[in-house]
């Protein structure tokens, strides 16, 4: 395969620009240009490792490929609460069509998966110049994505998906009656074929193409239909128990090149991005993001600050890790939301990618792509604390949930982290090394064994004898394995120290996904962090 490069990118709008990884052929040749449109939802963050994989394959394979994040997500500045959402999205999706035009290349693609095909299909309607055209398991329509996820909502989460103010809930977003309303009216069914030249539809052995998806007409010359391998243990599966669809990726590459009419041409890559825009505080002032590459590995960060308003002396610097496999966007945004609000009180941030996740390199000897519990993390919130707070690494916020609840606390005892927030912390898990058949890595302290806590529960006396200010939030499962851990006696006393602050929430949902227990969370860690 042959050396890519991968460029974090500003677009469209410079008041309000989008985020995006420009992939491209390391020599600069390229016989196509490839934009690949994410779903939206949940969806969003399970696909987002399979679509770095798609662009880097694509590049690999002679492509320039833009993945990016829709207006109001992700990365890019907005927010799900603005108005006008889908047309929004839709034109984030034709700045991504200019800006791969912009390359040079000759011949534009576009791939949507789920709901950003369904966003897909209306752009390149009405554009009719693009070449080729990847349906990957596509919503037929705004409302069979709502039906869909109001369905996961009350089946699995026991959520209510209609409250009383016209709102609709899926997991991890809530949708004003208005936006809601605006996703129902999309439909690929409306627009006016054909799409592209050529049209692969990939859908699900399990699910029944809708018609709209095997009208002829949908391309000018070649319609295809092959089954999205593997779709089900990739979407239907939460992390950490996805599978990377391999088989799909590979086909959709194999697809797209099959169909390539141009020979590769020069081209200009967009500038790589500087300090962008993503908000402005109470007087006017700018918010700012900075995609930063944390050193010696590489690791990729997004460091938020207000431009016009300084950091007070002593402030630390708030650092946030990856939940699972997920991107350092956070849970449901969270991480982004969190960060950007939190800089308009003069808090510095850094949401982190440990290494072999979201856009992250793997450290050198590293084998596998999604082992949330590895003992490199280790090494990782290491290098990032001793980047981001230089003059003093232990001057720092780790915050995390799920495993990174369990790294945040790991890592606070290691780097005598000023406090640390774990949410939720997973800490019941065989680490990679043990499965290995290696001993335990002696930097854990936390994790719960079949033979018991590593450290007998001594880490959360640790936390506080060492000035560490903890902040635990739990459910009421996690509760119970900090208890198994901790005697209620031990709990009381370090609570009654002031350096230990413990709050369980009954009933609060694993991930986060219902918006009212998002918002308490929100409320009790902000308080927590902005009063330290």
């Amino acid at each position: 395969m042959n050396a890519t490069i991968a460029r974090p990118v500003w677009f469209g709008d410079e008041d309000r620009p989008a985020f995006g990884w420009f992939h491209s052929p390391h020599d600069g040749l390229a016989r196509g240009g490839a934009v690949i449109c994410p779903p939206l939802g949940f969806n969003y963050f399970q696909s987002h490792y399979a679509l770095r994989l798609l662009a880097e394959r694509l590049a690999a394979s002679g492509w320039c490929a833009l993945r990016f994040d829709y207006d109001g997500t992700g990365d890019s500045a907005g927010s799900n609460d603005d108005p006008g959402r889908v047309d929004a999205w839709l034109a984030t999706v034709r700045s991504a069509v200019a800006l791969v035009r912009q390359a040079g290349v000759d011949g534009i693609s576009i791939v949507g998966m789920r709901f950003g095909a369904t966003l897909a299909a209306q752009v390149v309607a009405a554009d009719g110049q693009t070449d080729q055209v990847v349906l990957w398991d596509p919503c037929a329509s705004g409302r069979s994505f709502l039906r869909e996820q109001r369905a996961i909502s009350t089946i699995t989460l026991g959520a209510p998906t209609d409250p009383p103010d016209g709102s609709v809930e899926i997991p991890g977003t809530r949708y004003d009656a208005v936006t809601a309303g605006e996703i129902e009216g999309v439909s690929i069914a409306k627009c006016r074929p054909p799409l592209a030249r050529r049209v692969l539809v990939l859908t699900r052995a399990d699910r029944p193409a809708h018609r709209s998806l095997l009208d002829p007409s949908l391309a000018s010359q070649e319609l295809s239909h092959q089954e999205a391998t593997g779709q089900a243990e990739f979407m239907d599966q939460y992390p950490p128990d996805q599978v990377l669809p391999d088989a799909a990726i590979g086909a959709i590459v194999q697809w797209l090149g099959e169909g390539a009419r141009a020979r590769p041409v020069a081209t200009r890559a967009p500038r790589t991005a500087g300090p962008g825009r993503v908000g402005r505080d109470r007087s006017g002032g700018r918010i700012v993001e900075a995609p930063v590459s944390v050193p010696p590995v590489g690791l990729f960060g997004a460091l938020t600050y207000a431009q016009d308003v300084p950091v007070s002396a002593g402030r630390p610097t708030v650092v946030f890790l990856n939940v699972a496999n997920q991107h350092h966007v956070g849970p449901n945004r969270l991480w982004a939301e969190w960060s950007r609000a939190w800089a308009m009180e003069g808090t510095r941030s850094l949401r982190l990618d440990l290494s072999g996740l979201g856009d992250s390199p793997h450290r050198q000897g590293e084998h596998g792509r999604w082992e949330c519990f590895k003992p490199e993390a280790f090494d990782d919130v290491v290098d990032a604390v001793r980047w981001a707070s230089p003059e003093d690494p232990s001057n720092v916020v780790l915050i995390g949930l799920c495993s990174g609840g369990y790294q945040a606390l790991e890592s606070a005892l290691v780097v005598r982290a000023r406090s640390v927030v774990a949410i939720n912390p997973f800490v019941v898990f065989d680490p990679a090394e043990v499965r290995a058949g290696l001993p335990l890595d002696l930097r854990r302290r936390v994790v719960l064994s079949d033979d018991g806590p590593a450290g007998s529960g001594r880490w959360i006396t640790e936390l506080v004898r060492q000035g560490t200010d903890t902040l635990l939030i739990c459910g009421d499962t996690e509760l119970g394995l900090v208890r198994k851990m901790v005697t209620a006696a031990r709990l009381r006393r370090l609570q009654r120290s002031g350096g230990l602050r413990l709050e369980h929430l009954a009933g609060l949902q694993h991930d986060l996904f219902i918006a009212d227990q998002r918002n308490l969370v929100t409320r009790l860690v902000t308080e927590h962090v902005l009063s330290r």
